[in-house]
């Protein structure tokens, strides 16, 4: 897989680094599983507000969260699923 063209794109590798279905998803952060269908499609874009809910509904810490929507062009998927790893194991502790 490339890296991420867009927001959704970023969003959807997201949720598969933390092995969850777009339903699991929905029901952890309260979003439609349509709305989050078309943000990971690039039909639509996420307002700030659902941003921070799949910034809080994954435990991310936010300047992590922050960086990878930002620095995403640089960055490899492998290396953004070790960055996600990483946070899971520090978020687990």
């Amino acid at each position: 897989m490339e890296n991420p063209k867009n927001i959704g794109e970023i969003l959807r590798v997201l949720r598969i680094a933390y092995d969850l279905s777009i339903t699991d998803l929905s029901e952890k952060i309260r979003i439609s599983k349509s709305y989050i269908t078309e943000v990971e499609k690039g039909k639509k874009n996420p307002s700030y507000k659902i941003l921070e809910k799949y910034q809080e509904g994954l435990n991310i810490p936010k300047d992590a969260f922050d960086y990878m929507l930002k620095r995403n062009s640089k960055r490899s998927i492998s290396y953004q699923k070790m960055l996600l790893n990483m946070l899971k194991d520090v978020v687990s502790l």
